[in-house]
């Protein structure tokens, strides 16, 4: 009588722990592609300018046919301070248009990565959907 009573919120209790587990996998794979796609670009200063090539290498790593990726690339002044490249990214068209007093221009790139996730079960009062993020920002090498 006791396991009949319970049984329903054990199972319940399952399937939360399935759809928490699927929605950290997601992220992982979002964040994963979004890392793999900046380093192809911050390989040399070539592949940097190579958007194409970032969002396909992002695809490729994170296995998700439901994740998009964007990939762009910019420059700012390093004055030393360790943090050159932050998120977001300032987008520039040249980096001789930077004026850089007291450090020098270093050249940054940055993947973005969404995923739909729909989970396997709907629960009345939650979403439908949820979205996982990710990005990553590295400097390129020179």
């Amino acid at each position: 009588m006791e396991f009949a009573l319970l049984l329903p919120t054990l199972l319940l209790m399952g399937v939360g722990v399935v759809e928490v587990g699927r929605a950290i996998y997601y992220t992982i794979e979002v964040n994963n592609g979004a890392t793999a796609g900046v380093q192809y670009g911050v390989q040399t200063w070539v592949t940097a300018l190579d958007t194409l090539g970032m969002q396909n290498a992002s695809r490729s790593e994170a296995s998700l046919s439901s994740m998009t990726s964007t990939a762009t690339y910019g420059c700012t002044c390093d004055t030393g301070s360790g943090t050159s490249c932050t998120y977001p990214v300032p987008i520039t068209t040249s980096c001789y248009t930077i004026s850089c007093t007291g450090g020098q221009i270093v050249m940054c790139d940055q993947v973005t990565t969404q995923a739909r996730i729909t989970p396997l079960f709907a629960f009345p009062g939650l979403p439908t959907s949820y979205q996982a993020n990710g990005h990553a920002v590295m400097r390129v090498h020179r």
